[in-house]
């Protein structure tokens, strides 16, 4: 009975509260999912699909069943994701990102952008191995747990290693240039990508294919709602180094899902942000202390 009221209610406060974001302004649309994509919106886990318009916040994850999605942003950059990819579009940077105008963070996979011909580069991604400052033309990235991997295509490509969160150094890949790190090991650039890295890339990657953008100015869809955010959705950007924090805040009514909340307090030692809103009786002014600062007088001193 308790879960039942919690589901109503929380379907009655995401409605409440979709209508602001769901209306907010475009920055891309999806003109390309062949096989099985989601796209995360608010608490919200909905199907993606050709014509979803896409908005600030938005997190697209392909599976093993996809095979290509393509992204086309409206300045003409076009983002293609392979199978197994998390990317969260337009995101809120801290620290030493603060500044950077990145239009995604991918968390993991592989993902090409292209440049239109007639564009100057663009600061394109971050990550937790490297952020991508410039992209010329077209790049090619592969971010698995052991494995960092740039290919400059076509035209440079300026990369900020980073370790442990914090910047490491600086690389500027020439065009067809390929940047490798495996682990925590030292990263090498190389004249050429290797044949294994080839090997791995999703094949529509090895094509060129035209900007379907067009197809879609006058056709949009809505995103088919599948449900709320699972813990197995959200588990991997809550523990997300630099973007912890926001999605406390972003997804903290789901702490009140019984089985979201039990599945935090399991592993809380890797995102602490969430003890707060689990136990926020901890954070209440202890009594002594509240009495006192009521009367204006410091502990330990009489009136």
């Amino acid at each position: 009975m308790k879960l039942v009221v919690w589901k109503n209610a929380f379907w009655l406060c995401l409605l409440a509260g979709s209508t602001s974001l769901w209306a907010a302004t475009p920055i891309a649309t999806v003109t390309i999912a062949d096989g099985e994509a989601v796209l995360l919106r608010d608490a919200s886990r909905l199907q993606l699909a050709e014509g979803v318009r896409l908005v600030k916040d938005d997190i697209v994850e392909t599976t093993t069943k996809s095979r290509l999605v393509r992204i086309e942003f409206s300045d003409g950059v076009i983002l293609d994701l392979g199978p197994e990819s998390r990317a969260l579009l337009a995101p809120k940077l801290t620290g030493d990102r603060a500044s950077l105008p990145a239009r995604l963070h991918l968390l993991r996979g592989a993902a090409k952008l292209t440049v239109p011909q007639t564009s100057p580069p663009i600061t394109a991604f971050t990550s937790a191995s490297f952020d991508v400052n410039n992209i010329a033309r077209s790049a090619v990235f592969v971010l698995k747990a052991d494995q960092a991997a740039a290919f400059a295509e076509s035209g440079e490509v300026a990369l900020q290693e980073r370790r442990a969160g914090k910047p490491a150094g600086s690389f500027t890949l020439k065009g067809g240039e390929f940047f490798a790190r495996a682990g925590d090991g030292k990263a090498a650039v190389t004249a050429r990508p290797t044949p294994a890295f080839i090997q791995q890339l999703p094949r529509p990657f090895l094509d060129t294919l035209p900007s379907r953008a067009a197809l879609f100015k006058a056709r949009e869809a809505e995103p088919k709602l599948l449900g709320e955010i699972s813990f197995a959705d959200a588990e991997a950007w809550i523990d997300a180094e630099g973007f912890r924090s926001q999605f406390a805040t972003r997804w903290k009514a789901l702490a009140q899902n019984p089985a979201f909340r039990s599945s935090l307090i399991a592993n809380l030692s890797a995102h602490p942000e969430w003890d707060r809103t689990l136990y926020p009786e901890k954070y209440l002014p202890k009594p002594a202390l509240a009495q006192a600062s009521q009367a204006g007088v410091r502990p330990g001193n009489k009136p």
